[in-house]
């Protein structure tokens, strides 16, 4: 066990026991007693690596110049702050290695990148698989089209953007249902519906948005090539060569991986041996089958991919330890919590630069807000959001609302970048909290190893944030209690999904 023996004591009003997610809250005494701590090495299932330093991507924090609160530097944040980022990373190392924490994203890079029987890692099955449809092709090489909503389509879209802007192989994301976005995304692509391949990504393949595009697509393909000649039987095996399935591992009578089955090559034509893996909720898949799959088809080296999950596995080493100060994730928690606490209240992240354009945003959005439980956060890519939020941000009743975080590829690698960055951050850090996160570029990209360190810090911080949170206002017993952590599911998410289920009044029909 890696967590011992722990306790806390709260001085809190009107908290109930059990429910800790009050719209508002005022921060509450936590006082930790902490009678045995655990070992200075930190491992990761099988996962060895020697150095833990993270130089890829870096963090700094500002207080705000006007500083209002108890504290004279950052320094003393931390300090104060310690212990509750300590329970977090405790409790986060004592629950990783059980069934259904829905933290296998921890070790997800590992298992991507480990060894075989056969001589092969997961990730070169990947990579054969996105070979194979690749050469489904009749005349020219046919784009990729991913079938996903949620973490389903966000985290393969910003994971693509931040390996560059440009690609061997035209990568389109689509997610609507209505008839009219249809017929416009099929124009916009510059194909006809039979010259592009498909990626679905969907874990119980239920999902109703995919499930109507997976079906709305196949079914055209289908009735295109009934009008060339073929059989219903030769149109629908044609038909599904163009597709390839990322869904859950384990078949049932219901689910998607019942229907197609597991293996390529037997009962129909869809590519299917790539899995969601388990306990692995979509928010946190950046580094699951599907976000590989679609780097493989766009053209991104196998090489390139390696770096990514290499580093995203040292920085789980960096995020497991006690060293707080070269913790990004647990330094980000304690950036959340003590802004919280006094009162900085509105999230601002704004993303400098195009490559974060879209993706980044929804993507930072969904982890943030699914996770967090709360709408008081703001995404923006700057400089455009620099003009329509600018105004709200800085006007005299809303400036001391607002923390602000900054993401920037390396400054240095313009001037004028480097003095805009340090212009907007200068003016922001005027009033409020500000947190400046820099990644390292190569060859107009994300450099790989940015990529690993950022995307896996992110996942850790978020997670530590929701549970310093919790300290503020319930027991640290209240949070050991619970079954899974609450950061990590979304029951939320299915109260308008069950409207369109059988028996609904608003039942839905996919693929009409």
């Amino acid at each position: 066990m890696f967590l011992e023996i722990m306790t806390a004591t709260l001085i809190a009003a009107n908290v109930q026991p059990g429910n800790y997610h009050p719209v508002k809250y005022e921060p509450a005494q936590v006082e930790f007693k902490v009678e045995k701590t655990l070992p200075e090495k930190t491992s990761v299932s099988n996962l060895q690596v020697n150095n833990l330093q993270v130089n890829n991507y870096t963090d700094k924090y500002r207080l705000p110049d006007k500083n209002k609160t108890k504290y004279k530097n950052y320094d003393e944040v931390i300090a104060d702050y310690t212990d509750k980022v300590l329970f977090a990373i405790r409790e986060v190392k004592r629950r990783y290695n059980q069934e259904g924490q829905f933290l296998k994203w921890i070790t997800l890079p590992e298992a991507q990148l480990a060894i075989g029987q056969d001589g092969k890692s997961h990730l070169d099955a990947v990579y054969e698989q996105a070979s194979e449809l690749i050469s489904r092709k009749d005349k020219e090489e046919r784009p990729l089209v991913v079938l996903g909503i949620g973490g389903s389509k966000h985290t393969a879209e910003f994971l693509l953007n931040m390996t560059g802007l440009k690609h061997d192989r035209n990568i389109y994301f689509y997610s609507d249902i209505d008839p009219v976005s249809y017929d416009n995304f099929l124009k916009s692509t510059g194909y006809q519906l039979q010259d592009l391949n498909f990626l679905v990504v969907s874990k119980s393949g239920t999902t109703f948005e995919t499930k109507d595009a997976f079906l709305r697509f196949e079914n055209a393909l289908v009735n295109y090539y009934k009008q060339t000649g073929l059989s219903e039987d030769a149109a629908i095996k044609k038909a599904q060569s163009h597709f390839a399935i990322c869904t859950d591992s384990k078949a049932t009578e219901k689910n998607l991986r019942g229907i197609i089955g597991a293996k390529n090559g037997q009962d129909n034509n869809y590519i299917k041996e790539l899995y969601i893996h388990d306990d692995v909720g979509g928010r946190f898949s950046m580094f699951d089958d599907a976000s590989l799959f679609v780097l493989a088809y766009a053209g991104v080296s196998k090489d390139k991919t390696k770096r990514i999950l290499e580093a995203a596995k040292k920085a789980t080493v960096a995020n497991l330890s006690e060293d707080i100060k070269n913790n990004h994730g647990a330094k980000g928690a304690i950036f959340y919590g003590f802004s919280s606490a006094e009162k900085f209240f509105m999230k601002q992240q704004q993303y400098f630069g195009r490559i974060f354009e879209g993706a980044g945003e929804n993507w930072a959005k969904q982890l943030y807000q699914e996770s967090m439980k709360e709408i008081e956060f703001s995404v923006g890519k700057a400089p455009d959001s620099m003009h329509y939020a600018t105004e709200a941000h800085f006007t005299t009743w809303n400036r001391e609302k607002y923390c602000t975080i900054m993401t920037l590829m390396n400054p240095s690698i313009s001037e004028n970048y480097k003095r805009y960055v340090s212009s907007i951050e200068n003016t922001y850090a005027d009033m409020t909290p500000v947190k400046t996160e820099i990644l390292e570029v190569e060859d107009d990209a994300i450099k790989p190893e940015a990529i690993g360190e950022y995307i896996q810090s992110k996942h850790f911080e978020t997670v530590y944030s929701f549970i310093v949170k919790g300290l503020m206002w319930a027991s640290a017993n209240d949070i050991s209690n619970r079954p899974v952590l609450d950061a990590l599911i979304q029951p939320a998410v299915e109260i308008y999904k069950n409207d369109f289920k059988p028996g609904s009044p608003y039942a839905l029909n996919p693929g009409k």
